[in-house]
């Protein structure tokens, strides 16, 4: 199976997750800049015109970051990513939530509206900007209260939520924004989990 690829957080939180449950991929770079998605190829294969997605060695595309996370965690078990138990499970998701909506969405929204790459996508302001730092600050507030700082986000191995939280991170830094850096905890688990070889991938 392949996936098409670009450096950004939603693909580089795939690759994560397929490395540390050692799952081969063949990652195809799709240039963004260049519209490479918008080909009548490409279109046919994912209409949403996005990245990441992936195909199968049968031809089945499966779109979505998540989907493609539930569709790895389902061919092989181990280790676990998304939680055993309907506890566990709950638990992860809640802390990835947390992750994708509360810090990755609102860093996308502050990227809107201050990217000239976005101007044409509607109108930009920086009172949304601001709003939007804003609230990825208050959502560090709570994640600085509810994780440990140690190794791993949530229980004793990856999850997908290290996954998130570490490609939000390395976002923030290609784009400038270090307001993350002022916490204490987060930035622990972020300069741990960063030294494993998955965070490389």
């Amino acid at each position: 199976m392949k996936m098409y690829d670009y450096p950004a957080p939603n693909a580089q939180k795939v690759r994560i997750f397929a490395y540390e449950k050692n799952i081969s991929i063949e990652y195809i770079p799709v240039d963004l800049i260049k519209h490479a998605l918008r080909t009548p190829e490409m279109l046919k294969k994912n209409p949403l015109g996005t990245v990441p997605f992936l195909e199968l060695d049968d031809g089945t595309i499966i779109r979505e970051s998540r989907a493609i996370i539930e569709y790895l965690e389902g061919i092989k078990s181990e280790i676990n990513m998304l939680g055993e138990t309907p506890l566990e499970k709950a638990k992860i998701q809640e802390v990835d939530r947390l992750a994708e909506l509360g810090l990755m969405i609102e860093l996308g929204h502050h990227v809107h509206n201050i990217s000239p790459f976005f101007a044409d996508k509607g109108p930009q302001s920086s009172e949304a900007s601001e709003m939007a730092l804003n609230c990825y600050t208050k959502n560090l507030d709570i994640f600085e209260k509810i994780i440990s700082g140690e190794q791993f986000i949530i229980f004793d191995r990856p999850t997908v939520a290290d996954c998130t939280l570490f490609s939000t991170f390395t976002f923030a830094e290609s784009i400038g924004v270090k307001i993350q850096e002022d916490y204490t905890k987060l930035m622990s688990w972020y300069k741990s989990f960063g030294g494993r070889k998955s965070a490389k991938a």
